[in-house]
């Protein structure tokens, strides 16, 4: 909930709440101006709308596809390409977009049942598919037969670890890509959605927090202190200790709260940073190569927000990127295992043309995230728009 002023004057302030089409008006005693308060609103409305994640999304999914593509099966002659697609600042990238457009979401939707619908309608349909069609499908390829693989208590453990994104607990399948450069995980890339599904849950809690606190920005900093001592804690034992585990759960739910957090923070902070954006895009792009020369991961979340957020909203022409599609989760789900049975089939071998092999992967995932939108993806989503109109009609 919001405040409003037409010309300077506190007599003509007008609250809104959520959304340009749910106005409570709060003090009515200047009725000539709420076509101008609603123009505000809806200008307003507009400019957050106005954004070029959907670019982002795909630049990013990207990011980690080629890093994938080019790291799995260790192509000879294209390490070049991690300068240019550096999948550690993607993934914590996605985690910024994620902290804005699910608070975003929230905030927009008309109770909690609504956002969770939302959201599970939005991630679980694809999700769901791409580990049950692994299941199945793969089984072709297993060192065991294809009845013995059914009957082997693995494949059932991996449907279910992965069904409830608990990847870390059974990442293979009996039999699959088990001589894959030594890597037998089916899909490495499903680790962060475990975190995302995490962010989903935790948002109406800290929205809740924050609607009953005036200095938002010292929750938020709070947050992003503990965790990057978080973060930063569990590396530091890890070094220390020489023990793998501290590193892995550095990198679970509160070591990645600091991106989240640092998006959440700009969505409530929207006006104060367009009005600023160049300046703190200047001075994330700062502190950024700062700490990256000098490795740490302190101030980086938030910088790495100021670049991420500021590119967002600028550069309009990149506004309608996402007019055919979001294609980016398909993408993003559907290629690690491609790319592994790529390397299972030999398409790797030094018989084929490295640079050939990596554009026929490309384009082959490309068609799956095309197919997974069109297919799975948007029918489900729009789903929840039909239910709505029925339901105002009835």
């Amino acid at each position: 909930r919001r405040w409003y002023c037409v010309s300077g004057r506190v007599d003509s302030c007008r609250f809104f709440e959520k959304s340009s089409s749910q106005i409570v008006w709060g003090i009515s005693l200047f009725r000539p101006f709420q076509a101008s308060l609603e123009i505000i609103m809806t200008d307003k409305i507009k400019s957050r709308n106005s954004n070029n994640f959907d670019f982002l999304r795909i630049y990013f999914t990207f990011v980690v596809f080629i890093a994938h593509l080019v790291g799995l099966p260790g192509i000879q002659g294209l390490d070049f390409f991690f300068y240019f697609f550096p999948k550690d600042v993607a993934v914590p990238s996605f985690f910024i977009i994620s902290g804005f457009l699910i608070t975003s979401s929230y905030v927009r939707a008309d109770s909690l049942k609504e956002y969770f619908i939302k959201r599970a309608r939005r991630v679980l349909p694809a999700y769901i598919f791409v580990i049950s069609l692994s299941g199945v499908f793969l089984s072709l390829i297993s060192q065991y037969s294809i009845f013995e693989y059914f009957k082997n208590i693995g494949l059932y453990r991996y449907l279910a670890a992965n069904l409830t994104f608990l990847n870390f607990i059974e990442p293979c399948l009996p039999g699959v890509f088990t001589k894959n450069n030594s890597l037998c995980a089916v899909n490495g890339s499903l680790w962060t959605l475990k975190i995302e599904v995490a962010f989903y849950l935790t948002i109406p809690i800290l929205v809740f927090i924050t609607k009953r606190i005036n200095k938002k920005y010292v929750l938020f900093i709070a947050m992003y202190g503990m965790s990057i001592l978080y973060r930063n804690g569990l590396q530091y034992l890890s070094n220390r200790e020489n023990i793998e585990l501290f590193n892995i759960l550095s990198r679970q739910l509160p070591g990645f709260f600091s991106y989240f957090i640092s998006g959440v923070a700009c969505y409530y902070y929207y006006d104060l940073f367009l009005q600023h954006k160049r300046k703190l895009f200047m001075l994330g792009i700062l502190l950024f190569m700062f700490e990256y020369v000098m490795s740490w991961e302190i101030l980086t979340p938030f910088a790495l927000s100021l670049i991420v957020l500021t590119i967002a909203f600028s550069f309009k022409k990149l506004n309608n990127f996402g007019k055919f599609g979001d294609f980016s989760y398909g993408v993003y789900i559907f290629h690690f295992p491609i790319i592994q049975l790529a390397i299972h089939l030999g398409f790797f071998d030094n018989r084929q043309n490295p640079y050939i092999v990596f554009c026929c992967i490309i384009f082959i995932v490309s068609c799956m995230g095309f197919l997974s939108w069109h297919l799975l993806e948007k029918p489900f989503m729009e789903c929840r728009y039909i239910s709505k109109i029925g339901r105002k009609r009835s």
